[in-house]
Formats: structure tokens, sequence, C-alpha cells
């Protein structure tokens, strides 16, 4: 059960979450930070077990990469969707150069 838990349960838990606070603070590096915060806190009050430990960084990762690639995904969706008046990206600029 615990084996479950860890690597297939809390790890999609931190992917959604991520998408979700990533969506209204725009900010991988302000995501990454609670989880890091919050699993860190947990991590210590379980008896700081180096598996706890090490776990916590493994989330934090993974929690920053889904906010990082959730964010760049966004971004060019959003840069390709808008009119001529888009300041997104340079690729955007680009095109409406052409």
């Amino acid at each position: 059960m615990n084996i479950l838990l860890i690597f297939f349960a809390i790890p999609v838990a931190v992917i959604i979450l991520s998408i979700i606070l990533e969506r209204y603070m725009k900010c991988p590096l302000s995501v990454a930070g609670i989880f890091f915060s919050v699993f860190l806190v947990v991590a210590f009050s379980l008896g700081a077990i180096i598996e706890y430990i090490v776990a916590t960084f493994v989330y934090t990762i993974i929690s920053f990469l889904t906010a990082f690639l959730y964010e760049a995904i966004s971004t060019r969706n959003n840069c390709n969707m808008q009119s001529s008046s888009c300041t997104l990206c340079n690729s955007c600029s680009q095109n409406r150069n052409r």
C-alpha cells in the first residue's frame, strides 16, 4: 500500500495540484516552493527519515517541471491565439512581420 502511495498517488496529486496552482500564480518557482515547504514539514513531522526527505526533493522537482511545462504550453497557446497585438514571445512578433 505504501509503495503505491509513494510512486503513484502522491506524484499524480502533485502534478494535478501544480497545474491548478500554476493557473493562478503563474510562477513555477512559487508553486515548487509551496510544495517543498509542505512536504518538508510533513517529512520532519513524520520523523525526518531520509526516504521522506529524498521524496520531498523528488516531488518538488516534479512540481517545478509540471508548472514550468504548463506555463510554457499555455504561453505558447495564448501567443498563437491572440491577434497582432500579442507581445508574449518573439515568435509572435516574427510571425507578425511576415
